[in-house]
């Protein structure tokens, strides 16, 4: 597998793609999601019987792992993005559970692991996938421009992130809470 391939597949939709590629990268480093449900379990499950996602997890966290610390204008101009770049994520709201668990895990001063995720340089689209929680990525931090690399969805402006965040400010933006999260580490494998 390629990075071209990997990153297409992780372009392939929340639920064929990016979802399965993270559950992998659970599998291959150790860490679990930050909130525990169900279907995180299921994702999981799945990943670890797919030998094409687990390899396409494995290539993504090893590039990630040797990537440059970089802030959003860096990476908004080595990836080519006009417009105003933000390094965000929203959340759509779950069952009352998982929203607690997601309000507890990212407290003020705690620290979140996620071996990979996606957010986007576009206000609009990390908008798009939620209002419940935004997680708003400030300094320095690696990512890999899915679309660069894949050369399809440069409208969507998706970067594949990873690594450990430290929740720097807990805000409030009308009924959405708003994560600034600092990059404090890189997350290596463990297989």
């Amino acid at each position: 597998m390629d990075l071209e391939m990997a990153c297409a597949m992780w372009q392939g939709g929340r639920d064929s793609g990016s979802t399965p590629i993270r559950g992998g990268a659970r599998v291959l480093t150790g860490i679990p999601h930050y909130f525990d449900a169900d279907f995180i379990r299921g994702v999981d499950g799945a990943a670890r019987a797919n030998g094409d996602t687990l390899d396409a997890a494995q290539l993504l966290l090893s590039t990630l792992a040797s990537a440059p610390m970089e802030t959003i204008e860096q990476i908004a101009a080595r990836s080519g993005f006009a417009g105003r770049a933000v390094a965000a994520r929203g959340i759509a709201a779950k069952d009352a559970a998982v929203d607690s668990q997601i309000a507890e895990a990212l407290q003020l001063g705690r620290t979140v692991a996620m071996p990979l995720w996606g957010f986007s340089l576009d206000d609009a689209v990390a908008t798009s996938y939620g209002t419940k929680f935004r997680f708003e990525l400030i300094g320095e931090f690696v990512g890999l421009a899915a679309w660069v690399h894949s050369g399809a969805k440069a409208e969507e402006a998706e970067i594949i992130g990873g690594g450990c965040y430290r929740v720097e400010e807990v805000g409030t933006r009308g009924d959405t809470t708003v994560f600034s999260l600092r990059q404090t580490a890189i997350i290596n494998l463990i297989r």
